[in-house]
């Protein structure tokens, strides 16, 4: 009966690791789709300042150059202004949001991995003790 138990106890171990592999795999993609959409946020930032400063230039060329204001580049545009910052605002936020879904998937892998090095310690001894309680029934046996 004992054999038994620890059979079932090991099974049981067995099927929370299996269960914390498959966690760890899938939080791990998780990083992977973190890291993907950072670098596309960042492609994001990158067009939109592209197609800012092609807007501007293209609005300073036609209004301001020959005006009264004294703009000396686009740059200096207060609508160009307001949207880089926008911009920058909007993809800082992004970015904090994306470094703590990252840090907190990094957490919750070092706390499965932690109850899985737990699991296979425990599984271990149960073998063992497995091993010496069939071990202890065989000698029983042939002592009989």
């Amino acid at each position: 009966m004992a054999e038994a138990i620890l059979n079932e106890t090991l099974l049981s171990y067995v099927h929370r690791r299996n269960m914390i592999n498959t966690q760890i795999t899938q939080m791990q993609n998780s990083k992977t789709t973190a890291a993907a959409e950072t670098s596309d946020l960042a492609e994001w930032k990158t067009a939109k300042y592209q197609a800012l400063r092609a807007e501007c230039k293209n609005i300073f060329s036609s209004t301001y150059i020959n005006s009264t204001y004294s703009y000396h580049d686009y740059t200096e545009i207060p609508e160009y202004t307001e949207e880089v910052e926008y911009i920058d605002c909007y993809y800082e936020a992004e970015m904090a949001d994306m470094t703590a879904w990252e840090t907190q998937l990094e957490n919750q892998i070092t706390t499965l991995s932690v109850e899985l090095q737990e699991i296979n310690s425990y599984m271990d001894s149960y073998k063992s003790m497995l091993s010496s309680n069939i071990k202890n029934d065989y000698n029983y046996s042939e002592g009989l």
